[in-house]
């Protein structure tokens, strides 16, 4: 349940009581973030300089690596054997953690030179993998889904592919450039329900295990927990202009980590938002939505799907 440090959705004002740490990232892009939860580790990405951040709960160390990558970076996916799986402009890649070795899997875009990769979200069996079109203006970006045995694509007609979460049978996505969040069935893949965002524009999301959305909104500083209809439960401001994603961390699964970006703020906007392309850990009163880890017993059939493509 929500606690009186919580803003309503009339009052937006900034509670610092509320960021239990801020971590001094100062990422371009900032995105991707999700958690080993086996050894407390949070992982996210600086899009456009190719980093991999990650941050060590038990040692509260924060380290950072450059990935050999074409940039813009996409999305990042943990595997049951604690590897990553990187999407970039240099296709899909998989990344041993302890030895820091990439291996190429494959790279199913059609037209690369018009389409980036973007978010994503893993399950036991399958990957979302999301695609934009890379001036975001042009509604050609879908999202992939791999099944374990195909990789299909489930949903188009985005500019920017954000988001997605998964909350039992439902899939979210963030239609960022359209301002909107879709809602999907994942039984049939049929769209449930779509909700305009007023404020600023919608990108990644993860689920509480109440089935609360938390959303980062790009453009205007701000975290908001939607409940399970979707309707705005409350809002969190925080000093970065371009909030860019959120993932639940932490022994008990009840620290957000929020994602934020550099890129797109002006000399005033600095002044107003002085922690632009920081990255935050808040405390709240929820606890995460798991993420599961996608199974490594996978990798040899994605590889194959590279001849098909």
């Amino acid at each position: 349940m929500a606690g009186d440090i919580f803003m309503s959705p009339s009052k937006f004002n900034c509670y610092s009581e509320l960021i239990m740490r801020s971590l001094s990232t100062n990422c371009l892009l900032g995105e991707s973030p999700l958690y080993d939860r086996s050894n407390q580790l949070a992982y996210w990405l600086d899009l456009n300089l190719c980093y991999l951040y990650i941050y060590n709960l038990k040692k509260n160390k924060l380290s950072k690596f450059k990935l050999k990558l074409n940039a813009p970076l996409g999305s990042l996916f943990l595997t049951s054997k604690k590897n990553l799986i990187i999407t970039s402009n240099s296709g899909i890649h998989f990344l041993n953690t302890k030895t820091k070795k990439l291996n190429f899997l494959l790279d199913p875009r059609k037209d690369k030179k018009n389409l980036i990769f973007n978010d994503g979200i893993s399950e036991t069996n399958g990957l979302y993998i999301g695609v934009s079109h890379k001036k975001e203006k042009l509604p050609i970006g879908y999202f992939y889904k791999f099944d374990g045995k195909n990789l299909k694509i489930i949903i188009d007609k985005f500019p920017v592919a954000n988001g997605p979460s998964i909350f039992k049978d439902k899939v979210v996505y963030s239609n960022s450039a359209q301002k909107t969040l879709i809602l999907q069935s994942k039984r049939n893949s049929k769209i449930i329900f779509k909700k305009p965002i007023r404020s600023g524009y919608p990108d990644g999301s993860c689920f509480d295990t109440e089935g609360g959305l938390w959303l980062a909104h790009w453009g205007v500083g701000r975290v908001s927990r939607f409940k399970p209809n979707l309707k705005l439960d409350f809002s969190i401001k925080l000093p970065a202009k371009n909030t860019s994603s959120v993932c639940f961390i932490g022994p008990k699964r009840d620290q957000l980590l929020v994602t934020t970006a550099k890129v797109d703020t002006s000399k005033k906007d600095l002044k107003k938002f002085p922690l632009s392309g920081d990255t935050f850990i808040l405390k709240t009163n929820f606890k995460g939505e798991i993420i599961k880890s996608f199974d490594e017993k996978h990798l040899k059939k994605l590889k194959l799907l590279h001849r098909q493509h």
